[in-house]
């Protein structure tokens, strides 16, 4: 296969890393606004040439792209790649809005095109994890999640910090739970100012699933240590993801609430028994993330984080801007 990755800034040469490794591509080309760019990512990688500008490139023979260009700019490539016969991996967030989101997965379902969207935690060993232990009944019934990614910086001027960050915790969120929040509520705040720009810097987000279920994320661009740390609390055991240890990232703890059911005490007690730590696997997720796309195509079918999945995503944060707006009022999803 030969692959067009349009994008050479930060995330692009992690891409052609990784698809070069791949013994279904047999070519990589590189596409950017910016040829000086694109020449210093080709001359890194082997198998890898400059590529012109993506609308002339989309057209001189590649069989799919992944774009990985500011989100503003998704729609109208991604658009341009599926009239041009391509499969296509989009980076998150899919799309900027709900409307681009429908229109881009209709279009690629009208051409029989491959869509994929790069939620990449989706694929990492320690979510997988997770969820075998939820679909095992291990964890019990999901009480809450509360997920904790802050940094300092990069702040960018085109999203805010929401849009930046939190796809990854809500991607993990769905994939655990499985259904979408019935209602949202989100606030926040710019510390950090740009000119022209007071994109939010730090947002709080309540997702409210229904049956006592809810989900909380905190995302932030001011602060002065980094965090990727999520609780994942079930009725029988309780599970604590952080991707800043990379050795056991995932902790599983034989903790809860005492069963009234079975136990009648005078007033509620708690559980607290072992903490395990499960074996994880070392493949990097982006090197999964990037297979699966390739088996999709080989084998034209949905990939696990389509189209579908992506706009899924991108109708949650529509909804938490809505309620920064009025804020911070519950918004139902409809």
């Amino acid at each position: 296969m030969k692959i067009l990755v349009v994008g050479a800034g930060y995330w692009g040469p992690n891409i052609i890393r990784n698809l070069i490794n791949l013994p279904e591509v047999e070519a990589v080309g590189v596409s950017d606004l910016d040829s000086k760019k694109a020449c210093e990512v080709a001359r890194k990688f082997p198998r890898t040439h400059v590529a012109p500008p993506a609308e002339e490139a989309f057209r001189q023979g590649y069989d799919a792209t992944c774009i990985v260009t500011p989100v503003l700019t998704h729609a109208k490539l991604a658009e341009l790649a599926l009239d041009a016969g391509l499969d296509v991996f989009v980076e998150k967030p899919l799309t900027a809005n709900s409307w681009e989101a429908k229109f881009i997965i209709e279009k690629a379902k009208r051409l029989g095109r491959i869509l994929m969207v790069g939620h990449v935690f989706h694929y990492t060993s320690a979510v997988r994890t997770i969820v075998d232990l939820m679909e095992s009944g291990e964890l019990g019934r999901i009480c809450y999640i509360d997920s904790v990614r802050i940094n300092l910086g990069l702040i960018r001027s085109d999203v805010n910090v929401m849009w930046d960050l939190a796809p990854h915790d809500l991607s993990i969120f769905e994939a655990i739970i499985k259904r979408m929040p019935q209602r949202v509520s989100a606030i926040g705040a710019c510390h950090v100012p740009q000119r022209g720009s007071q994109q939010e810097t730090m947002i709080h987000m309540t997702l409210d699933y229904g049956e006592g279920c809810l989900g909380h994320i905190h995302v932030n661009w001011f602060s002065p240590v980094k965090q990727r740390f999520m609780i994942i609390a079930g009725d029988k055991k309780m599970a604590v993801y952080n991707d800043i240890e990379r050795s056991e990232s995932v902790k599983l703890y034989d903790c809860g609430m005492y069963n009234p059911e079975r136990d009648t005490p005078a007033y509620p007690t708690l559980r607290a028994g072992d903490v395990h730590s499960p074996s994880l696997s070392s493949e990097e997720p982006l090197s999964i993330q990037l297979k699966e796309f390739l088996t999709a195509i080989h084998e034209r079918r949905n990939p696990e984080t389509d189209g579908l999945a992506g706009l899924r995503v991108v109708q949650i944060m529509e909804v938490a801007m809505q309620s920064i707006r009025e804020n911070g009022r519950y918004i139902d999803l409809h």
